[in-house]
């Protein structure tokens, strides 16, 4: 048995309309959040820069919510910029869809193998990632094993 853990080494950069360069470009993730409050109610967002000018979009976390109804360990990591709070919501692919014209997933990312040795004659491989990965999983297998993906398909595995 073979288990894989996907680590991606960048998030998704998404495309959309800039304010400032008046035309659809790239927006990559500052890793930083957006946190405001009036009196008791808080907005949170994830802070995108454009790739041409540095223009900033706002990608809408919590909106209008009471101070009391947010988890007070979450909330300290909105104030903090907790990194890998950041990175699980610069990974929800369906959300950013919503609100961008497209979202890169074709990202970088490493992969940590661990063989288990159990004494049986069939392959287990088994992926793991924290985060909402939209991966194909034929690419990572073809990746792992050496050969084409149109190669992997004859193999018929995918079922």
């Amino acid at each position: 048995m073979y288990n894989f853990e996907i680590i991606p080494q960048e998030t998704p950069n998404v495309i959309r309309n800039c304010g400032k360069c008046k035309r659809n470009t790239e927006f990559y993730c500052s890793e930083k959040f957006r946190v405001n409050s009036n009196q008791k109610l808080v907005d949170v967002w994830v802070i995108y820069n454009c790739t041409h000018c540095e223009g900033t979009w706002n990608f809408p976390i919590l909106s209008r919510v009471h101070v009391n109804n947010i988890n007070s360990d979450l909330y300290h990591k909105f104030i903090s910029n907790d990194k890998e709070t950041i990175w699980r919501y610069a990974f929800q692919s369906k959300l950013l869809r919503k609100q961008c014209h497209e979202v890169n997933t074709n990202i970088r990312y490493e992969l940590r193998e661990e063989k288990i040795d159990l004494k049986s004659n069939n392959l287990t491989i088994r992926f793991y990632c924290k985060y909402e990965l939209d991966l194909r999983i034929d690419k990572v297998l073809s990746e792992i094993l050496g050969i084409s993906r149109s190669n992997l398909k004859n193999w018929n595995l995918m079922r």
